[in-house]
């Protein structure tokens, strides 16, 4: 798929990249996502969504009164019918072009501002690519619409309304609650990349350069042999077992030799 046109590129690979040092390349960086976002929470593309979206939903609405009037079995109604169904094709079908067109070029331009966000991360060249009134636009006035098309559908399911009725009012929600999600995700993933460049950075390779703290100077062990002189403890004079007397003991008629055999 092409490109838009004015719009930066992908940014190069890692084995293309032109610029020689890293303030080169936060500039371009800076400049490239500010164009990108920009375009992408355009105030009029906005506008051009809401106004896609309430002509698919009176094109909804004339397709559903067409086929009503088909099926009630009458020539002055079969002509009305036929006459909706053609009002109703003239209005879905260009808009909902309109929308699938805007929809991959979203894609695309989204696919670009995150790649070039990628790059690097510094909160000083923020403000060069922060469009905050843009992304509230999107932001709020979607979040009223996906909420105004969840009550239409929830009113049409739990209310008894009519099966003509039924029709119209589903439709027009789903239609409502799906326009408000594409304008809500924008808007969340344009504040997902402000969060990620306002984030302190833990990731990467360690910046904190070489160790510069030399070798160690502390010397060589300077303690000497142990002061506290060789062992002079003796063998063990402990006791032996007073429940066995020794054998040795002059007490039981034992003298020195029997040990030297």
């Amino acid at each position: 798929m092409t490109p838009p046109i004015e719009l930066p590129p992908l940014p190069p690979g890692p084995d293309e990249r032109p610029w020689k040092d890293r303030a080169g390349l936060l500039d371009e960086r800076a400049r490239a996502m500010g164009t990108l976002a920009r375009w992408y929470l355009a105030p009029h593309r906005a506008l051009l969504l809401w106004l896609s979206t309430l002509i698919f939903a009176l094109g909804w609405s004339l397709a559903v009164s067409g086929f009503q009037f088909l099926v009630k079995g009458e020539i002055v109604e079969h002509i009305l019918g036929v006459i909706f169904l053609g009002l109703a094709l003239g209005a879905t079908v260009p808009s909902s072009l309109g929308v699938a067109s805007g929809i991959r070029r979203d894609v695309f331009v989204g696919a670009c501002l995150r790649d070039w966000a990628e790059l690097e991360r510094d909160p000083q060249t923020l403000p060069h690519w922060r469009v905050s009134g843009g992304a509230l636009l999107w932001l709020g006035p979607s979040i009223v619409l996906a909420c105004l098309g969840l009550a239409l559908g929830g009113f049409a399911f739990f209310s008894d309304i009519s099966t003509e009725s039924f029709g119209t009012v589903a439709g027009i929600g789903i239609v409502f609650a799906a326009a408000g999600a594409l304008g809500m995700a924008k808007a969340i993933d344009y504040y997902r990349l402000v969060r990620r460049e306002l984030r302190p950075h833990t990731g990467g390779p360690d910046t904190r350069g070489p160790d510069t703290r030399g070798p160690d100077t502390r010397g060589p062990d300077t303690r000497g042999p142990d002061a506290d002189g060789p062992d002079t403890r003796g063998p063990d004079t402990d006791d032996p077992d007073p429940r066995s007397p020794d054998p040795r003991s002059p007490d039981l008629g034992y003298d020195g030799s029997f040990w030297s055999d």
